[in-house]
């Protein structure tokens, strides 16, 4: 803790009254306070920040800084009930950073703060002066405003007695590019313990010198360059020495600590998304203000409705909004509920038995991605699953995204509809793909700019391709209509909504394919074929090292995506484009060429691989390549049970369903494998594979000596009486003392009998564990170690009562040759 000669070595600024020494309580901490509102006041958007490129910026600065320090960073977002908190602090942090936006109207300024629903909250310089009033000290040694005509702001801060404070020029506004080049030369400096006078003179010299406003054009002088116009925008006050550094405490180990981006599965960041602001204004509103927990967003596809939800998911996950995280769960094609469950419980590493159960306390954001698959074949399940987690979880939020509307009969449900962008966002989006301006040529360009953006007409997919097509070719914005074969306005007016859409769609993936190489034109159309995405070890299997060049390629013209969600790599295909790709399969080269080579990767590799990880207790890792992998092995295995032909007398498909049938609950969860396997018997012996034919029926064999195949799911879902409980395991040392404690769940069903006793039941699923053991310990009676089977079954949960046996005798053909009135052994 930094000790009172603070407020005694800072200069203050005239007439304001020296603080006492004791009232100083400073700490090496860093506070950014950030504001990054949706919307302004009258639902305009407002123009967005690289706020965190900003945070990381300094993190590693600090990171890399030669002499041990103790610092951390702490990242709050700007309200003015945040505001006040930080202020009122007991414990003052060194460096209050503000990150955001700074207004002007007329002579007054005002900070842009935030509100719970993401609209601007207009800060003034009198408000300011009132929360920093009334302290007995400073609220920190030095306040850095960087936003837009901070100066007056500032002075607010000066007035509170804090001895440092840098600002923007009240006439000014400042580059986003240049208070990050500013704020990151300034910590450098700070914390290398160069005085504040010279680390502001530094920051100043390195926005001069900075690369990139030196690319950006300057409507003053005409030319190319903006670097000392923005170095001279920041202001130092009060006018002072400011000779003295920072009173930073010393340490004797380097440590700096920051905000990491953790408890979610959702990317940080997508620099190339843009727009949206009202709907995702509109999507938080309901949640904060109504008592609807379920959010339904449901559009055409590629509309843009996965990505909506991506960055909903992030502008709450970033203020922390929810305590157990937000989570994002990828279920195209998941065709049934039982693997929904699954994929949940997976990424949330969850153990229990009901998901309701684990998560009825969680205060939780839950993100269900396209349930098209889902409402097709189970949409009744899917509802009531739905229902029940909405019932019994009153914590949890749910956003859900599919092409129909899924509001019917959900409850706390709000169906919000994602349409086309507007004009201006395709402008924005378009942007962010296509070259830099500079490339775009200059005949007519706003003219052709505007049919452009009537042509795309909104369509995300759409844009993206046509502005990756001109930056791949490298082509000006007329010459990309002119392959577009764009028509005249009036014509374009002339379509319906549903025919501009699959226009712009159709016509930018030809022109787009058009332009692809031969090895690229030839992988695009097998992505129909893979609805979980193709991992590069397959595709690198199947077609070498091409097959890595041509999907890198397809990534280029944005006519495949990078999977976020997957723990390898892998590209999916934009679903508009699946219909599409599948026109393009030539004869000879569709699933009957494709599936042999994808089975031979599966039966060579990926088992391999799988087995592996199981058995080398990796279960975790394992279950999620079966999970992620699951759809494109179905795919694949259902073509192989009816169509494989193997020339070598070895028939993959069996082999495959054999060697993973002691995991298949990871991909058909709750599915009885022996109906595969069945499929695959039939297949091994239409193919003449004797030993494949022979370990499939070792396979039937196992599982049919485990008697029906079902956990303790399965079991929940066949009785509705099912309930959960806890208990505690413990393990002992050799002196019987507990040296360990854990908490468990199982679930069990309560049945009446006879007189009125009642029994309850506890559900224990069926399992292969090893008995006995091992040579060297133990007695002789209990060698060799042998594997035993264990079917699902009940047991009583506590000890049987006389009463309770007397019910069960008399309720069944049970005969017991034991005197009832005797007392029971237990």
């Amino acid at each position: 803790m930094a000790v009172s000669e603070v407020a005694i070595k800072v200069p203050l600024s005239p007439g304001v009254e020296k603080v006492r020494e004791q009232d100083n309580s400073f700490s090496n901490q860093i506070l950014i306070l950030f504001s990054a509102p949706l919307l302004n006041e009258d639902l305009s958007p407002v123009e967005n920040l690289s706020i965190q490129k900003e945070i990381d910026a300094i993190a590693l600065v600090l990171e890399n800084i030669s002499h041990p320090i103790a610092v951390e960073i702490v990242v709050k977002v700007a309200t003015s009930q945040t505001l006040q908190d930080v202020l009122s602090s007991r414990v003052k942090p060194l460096i209050i950073h503000f990150i955001g936006h700074g207004m002007r109207d007329g002579n007054s300024t005002a900070l842009m703060l935030e509100d719970e629903v993401g609209i601007s909250r207009y800060f003034s310089e009198e408000e300011l002066e009132i929360a920093l009033s009334n302290h007995q000290q400073p609220p920190c040694q030095l306040a850095l405003l960087n936003a837009c005509h901070s100066e007056k702001l500032a002075q607010a801060f000066v007035k509170a007695r804090v001895p440092h404070v840098i600002a923007v020029n009240a006439e000014d506004k400042i580059l986003d590019v240049a208070a990050r080049c500013f704020s990151r030369r300034l910590y450098q400096a700070l914390f290398n313990q160069d005085s504040v006078a010279n680390s502001f003179l530094s920051s100043r010299n390195a926005v001069k010198l900075d690369d990139n406003l030196k690319t950006l054009f300057n409507s003053q002088t005409l030319q190319l360059g903006v670097n000392f116009d923005e170095a001279f925008k920041f202001e130092l006050l009060p006018q002072a020495a400011h000779n003295l550094s920072l009173i930073i405490e010393p340490t004797d180990s380097h440590q700096v600590i920051y905000p990491q981006w953790s408890n979610t599965n959702i990317p940080r960041d997508d620099p190339k998304f843009v727009g949206r602001t009202q709907q995702i204004h509109q999507v938080i509103k309901v949640l904060v203000e109504s008592d609807r927990r379920c959010i339904a967003l449901h559009g055409m596809g590629g509309i843009g409705k996965t990505d909506l939800a991506y960055a909903i998911a992030r502008w709450l996950h970033e203020r922390s909004r929810y305590k157990n995280g937000v989570w994002f769960i990828r279920l195209r094609d998941t065709d049934s509920v039982e693997t929904l469950i699954t994929k949940v419980k997976q990424s949330l590493e969850l153990r229990s038995f009901a998901l309701e159960k684990e998560l009825k306390n969680s205060r939780m954001f839950l993100i269900l991605d396209d349930l098209d698959k889902l409402i097709e074949k189970e949409s009744n399940e899917l509802i009531e699953l739905l229902n029940s987690l909405l019932e019994q979880c009153p914590n949890l939020k749910l956003l859900l995204t599919s092409r129909d509307s899924l509001v019917r009969d959900i409850l706390y449900c709000h169906q919000e509809e994602v349409c086309s962008m507007g004009a201006s966002e395709t402008r924005e989006i378009f942007k962010k793909y296509a070259p830099p301006q500079s490339q775009w040529g200059n005949a007519d360009l706003v003219s052709d700019f505007n049919l452009l953006v009537k042509f795309l007409d909104g369509y995300p997919l759409p844009i993206k391709l046509a502005a990756s097509y001109m930056a791949e070719n490298q082509c000006t914005l007329k010459m990309l209509c002119e392959d577009l074969n764009i028509e005249p306005l009036d014509i374009l007016d002339a379509y319906s909504y549903e025919e501009r859409k699959e226009r712009s769609l159709r016509i930018t993936l030809e022109l787009s394919f058009r332009k692809l190489s031969v090895e690229a034109q030839d992988i695009f159309p097998f992505l129909a074929f893979f609805p979980s995405g193709l991992s590069l070890d397959l595709v690198r299997d199947i077609k070498g090292r091409s097959g890595h060049k041509a999907l890198m390629e397809l990534l280029k013209f944005s006519m495949a995506e990078k999977s976020t969600t997957a723990d390898d790599w892998r590209v999916t295909l934009p679903e508009p484009a699946r219909t599409y790709a599948q026109s393009k399969l030539q004869e000879g080269r569709r699933i009957d060429y494709l599936a042999p080579l994808v089975l031979d990767f599966y039966y060579s590799k990926f088992c391999d691989t799988v087995l592996q990880l199981f058995g080398s207790g990796n279960n975790k890792k394992g279950q999620e390549l079966l999970l992620q992998e699951n759809s494109n092995l179905i795919l694949f295995l259902e073509w192989g049970y009816d169509h494989e032909n193997t020339s070598d007398a070895i028939c993959r498909s069996a082999r495959i369903t054999a060697s993973l049938s002691p995991y298949w609950r990871w991909i058909e969860p709750n599915q009885d494998p022996l109906k595969r396997l069945d499929l695959a018997l039939a297949a091994a012996q239409r193919n003449q594979d004797r030993e494949g034919e022979d370990f499939v029926r070792k396979a039937i064999a196992a599982l049919a000596s485990r008697g029906e195949f079902k956990d303790v799911q399965a079991l929940r879902q066949g009785s509705d009486g099912l309930e959960s409980f806890e208990f505690e395991t413990v393990k002992v040392n050799l002196l019987g003392e507990i040296i360990e404690r854990e908490t468990k769940q199982a679930e069990y069903f309560s049945e009446t009998l006879p007189n009125d006793i009642s029994l309850e039941m506890v559900a224990i699923p069926g399992g292969t564990f090893i008995m006995g053991s091992l040579e060297g310990k133990g007695y002789d009676s209990e060698k060799p170690q042998h594997e035993v089977t264990v079917p699902s079954f009940y047991m009583s949960k506590y000890p049987v009562t006389q009463a309770q046996w007397r019910a069960i005798a008399s309720d069944t053909d049970l005969r017991i040759e034991r005197d009832l009135n005797l007392p029971t052994q237990v």
